[in-house]
């Protein structure tokens, strides 16, 4: 038997104009057919995140209105494109969809097949959905940028949201010595994840309690979540030969001193990857996504689910997550299954 939404039009979310959340739109909008080389996903669940609401204030250069948005989309293939041979009908998958077409916040979208990771049996649909945007970043920041290594002293700051709780994590697990900078509210579940302590900036006096943590040997790398200026903040409080690596923003001036501490700065910038990285820099997120899901499969990473919101309250979602009265994940059902 054919399913209704086979013959009449899905349920998606439409920007009709980049300038904010006020013009995302619940409307209809016609089942996609996958390229040669995608597949057509029936979507499950879609992870929210701060670049949500950020890409629809600022719209995107290839975006023609009205877009359907949103990048992190967990489902089943519906359909494979005529020259994918490694996927089929029936898979399970998750994919952080390239920004440039995005189509994640709908009941179907498609995706280039390589840039897909299938999801274990072990987890859900919204678990997995909570993984690709945060989760990778996190894993580049803590592993290809950082190659954290055990004993390391690192802090992270914006420690109660998506990147900064998986980063958390990520960075315990390589061994380091981890100081969370986030606010009280998210202080049980960091410490539930191994951090040595969680530093609230409103509060305590940040610069005081990583000397003291530290003995005053100060830290190998910061991992900052916030901004340019909370980035700029932690900057001295790196060591000679220190790195630091910017995740919500990038610096407009060098923070300190040539010849001074000689830190190596690092960006993060997921979303550049299929505009300006190669073939193998978007296979290598589909790697990361296998061992993300993995890691949660075998109950060793959290992937921190708060709110499972239903597909109709998508927006308020993201009003939530912009008001930041979260603390880790907000994911989408569109209770398909």
């Amino acid at each position: 038997m054919i399913s209704v939404i086979q013959w009449w039009p899905m349920k998606a979310w439409k920007l009709t104009r980049p300038e904010g959340l006020n013009y995302l739109k619940l409307s209809r909008a016609q089942k996609p057919n996958p390229a040669n080389d995608e597949v057509l996903i029936h979507v499950a669940a879609v992870g929210l995140n701060p670049m949500d609401y950020k890409l629809a204030a600022w719209g995107f250069a290839t975006w023609q209105y009205p877009q359907i948005i949103g990048l992190d989309i967990a489902g089943t293939i519906a359909t494979v494109g005529k020259d994918v041979t490694h996927l089929k009908e029936g898979d399970r998958v998750v994919c952080f969809a390239d920004p440039r077409t995005a189509g994640g916040f709908a009941y179907y979208a498609t995706a280039k097949a390589h840039t897909l990771t299938r999801i274990p049996d072990q987890i859900s649909f919204e678990q997995a959905a909570a993984l690709p945007c945060a989760g990778y970043s996190a894993w580049l920041a803590v592993h290809d940028k950082l190659d954290v290594q055990p004993g390391q002293h690192i802090a992270i700051t914006g420690a109660g949201g998506g990147v900064g709780g998986f980063a958390v994590q990520l960075a315990r697990q390589a061994g380091a010595h981890v100081y969370a900078i986030a606010e009280q509210r998210h202080r049980p579940r960091l410490l539930n994840y191994g951090a040595e302590a969680v530093i609230d900036p409103s509060q305590d006096n940040v610069a005081m309690r990583i000397l003291d943590l530290t003995e005053a040997h100060l830290l190998h790398a910061v991992i900052d979540c916030v901004s340019a200026k909370s980035g700029s903040i932690m900057s001295s409080l790196i060591r000679y030969n220190g790195e630091i690596v910017m995740i919500a923003d990038q610096f407009d001036h060098v923070p300190l001193l040539a010849t001074t501490k000689a830190l190596s700065l690092h960006e993060v910038a997921l979303h550049g990857t299929y505009a300006h990285g190669e073939p193998e820099d978007i296979h290598h997120l589909a790697d990361i996504g296998n061992t993300l899901t993995n890691l949660v499969a075998e109950g060793k990473l959290d992937p921190m689910i708060e709110q499972v919101l239903p597909f109709d309250k998508l927006a308020k979602g993201l009003k939530i997550l912009k008001q930041q009265k979260h603390s880790g994940k907000l994911v989408v059902s569109t209770n398909q299954f």
